[in-house]
């Protein structure tokens, strides 16, 4: 025991290290792609020189410095701000941030919270006035650097899209990018691929069939594609490849598509083709993935679409008209499936194979072509004139002769009038291009067997207009209504 006179000696308690959280970002400028690893190292090197205990390392790879939506940084501030670290330690300045306003905000924050920021390659004292304006004179300056990088990326962008080229040389999928020729070319394994994704949903195959079988097959997208990078394709990330036009030779600038300089993998007629397909779809989409041959195509002679299905107590596959009980327009309503389909197969054997009967479905189409061909001409020109109107207005609006409300009024009715328009103007264009109908029909059945009914479906509507079905015991009538002649109804 120790004697009563005898003083206590207290030792004092030793001091805690502070805490410190290592900040890394590997910016996307290839000139100044510091590694991670090269920076964590600097920031250990600085955190032992000054006896910092590092309890975090964070990092932000290959993002750039002029957005401060960045996960690892919003991580460090939340440390810095809940008190589980004391100092941010970084490579250089620039790593926290390129923008002068999140600068700020960043240093207020921590020094708010009671810690402070350091770099390790640039070593500033902040305690002082003039170590403080020597770290907002490099902030300043990762300001300026990035404003600067931005310029050049500019430049390079115009200039690449002057000559028709991407801004980027990012993969384009069906293409390998030649950085000798800073150009796309068609790849020899994907190139064709692309191609017959194009031809196939033309002919009716839908978006999900296609992914099916690119995913089946072992074709996975590029890096870009999704958010989880190259993996299996999705029909969003389908739509966005075949919707950009870059297989049809354009390159999107500010949302307008320009011929680029690359080759194409489809000719412009496939891709007006493609454009037609894709409109309808999105208004025939439940059509689309049906199971039914002739979905979508089949009407009641009162004027009512009818519905494929499996109806009565066998459970029979009819078809049935939408209207025919609601408004009492006739009874029953219902057409066996067989024979409905059976009238139209025997319809396309003969277009197929009767001479005279082929002969002048030939003619009726010819004539067809021509009408389709003079309605886009037309169509042309109503467009001008549309477009003209538009010039007009904008002049009148900025010369002031036209009010705000008035002119936005006038635009967006023109607007919608030219885009109506311009659709009207591809699907005749893509009619008028039409194969002769009986060397449609004698491909089509002679692929009939092997081809899934999506893609039967998207030849039919190539060559038929319509199916109009009078319903009857025992048997309903059929009457087949080819494109070159339902076109004008």
């Amino acid at each position: 025991m120790m004697p009563p006179n005898q003083k206590r000696h207290l030792q004092p308690a030793p001091e805690r290290p502070l805490r410190a959280v290592l900040y890394l970002r590997q910016s996307t400028h290839r000139e100044e792609s510091i590694s991670l690893e090269v920076q964590e190292a600097s920031g250990r090197d600085h955190a032992e020189r000054h006896g910092y205990q590092v309890v975090a390392v964070e990092a932000d790879p290959g993002i750039t410095g002029r957005t401060w939506k960045r996960p690892a940084v919003q991580r460090v501030m939340n440390m810095i701000e809940a008190g589980d670290a004391d100092v941010v330690i970084l490579w250089k300045w620039s790593r926290l941030s390129r923008s002068r306003r999140d600068w700020a905000v960043a240093v207020d924050l921590v020094e708010q919270a009671g810690g402070r920021i350091e770099s390790a390659t640039e070593p500033i004292d902040v305690a002082t006035s003039s170590g403080r304006f020597a770290r907002g004179v490099m902030a300043e300056l990762a300001a300026f650097e990035s404003e600067r990088i931005g310029d050049t990326w500019k430049e390079a962008h115009a200039r690449r899209v002057a000559q028709g080229r991407p801004a980027n040389g990012k993969p384009r999928w069906g293409y390998a990018y030649d950085p000798e020729e800073k150009l796309h070319k068609p790849d020899p394994e994907t190139g064709p691929v692309l191609a017959s994704l194009y031809r196939r949903y033309i002919a009716g195959e839908s978006v999900y069939g296609l992914v099916r079988w690119l995913n089946s097959n072992g074709y996975e997208t590029l890096p870009g594609y999704s958010a989880s990078g190259a993996g299996p394709w999705s029909d969003r990330s389908l739509r966005r490849v075949l919707d950009s036009g870059f297989g049809a030779g354009l390159i999107n600038v500010r949302g307008e598509q320009r011929p680029g300089a690359h080759e194409a993998v489809i000719s412009m007629g496939e891709w007006d083709a493609y454009q037609v397909a894709r409109r309808e779809r999105r208004v025939e989409r439940t059509t689309e993935r049906s199971q039914y041959l002739l979905s979508g195509m089949v009407r009641c002679q009162c004027g009512s679409s009818m519905n494929g299905g499996q109806f009565g107590g066998a459970r029979e596959p009819k078809y049935r008209c939408k209207q025919a009980h609601a408004q009492d327009r006739h009874p029953g309503g219902y057409a066996s499936m067989r024979v409905v389909e059976g009238a139209v197969l025997a319809w396309l054997r003969d277009l197929a194979a009767d001479v005279e009967a082929a002969g002048e479905a030939s003619s009726l189409q010819q004539r067809s072509a021509r009408r389709q061909e003079s309605l886009a001409t037309r169509l042309t020109r109503e467009v001008e004139r549309v477009n003209a109107q538009l010039l007009r207005a904008t002049r009148g609006h900025i010369a002031g002769t036209i009010p705000e409300s008035m002119y936005a009024q006038i635009r967006d009715e023109l607007t919608q009038q030219l885009e109506g328009l311009q659709a009207r103007q591809q699907a005749a264009a893509v009619a008028s291009r039409r194969a002769p109908a009986p060397e449609l029909a004698r491909d089509l059945l002679a692929d009939w067997e092997v081809l899934s009914v999506e893609l039967r479906r998207g030849a039919l509507r190539q060559l038929i207009d319509r199916v109009v079905v009078t319903p009857a015991r025992p048997r309903s009538t059929v009457r087949v209504v080819p494109v070159w002649e339902g076109e004008d109804r």
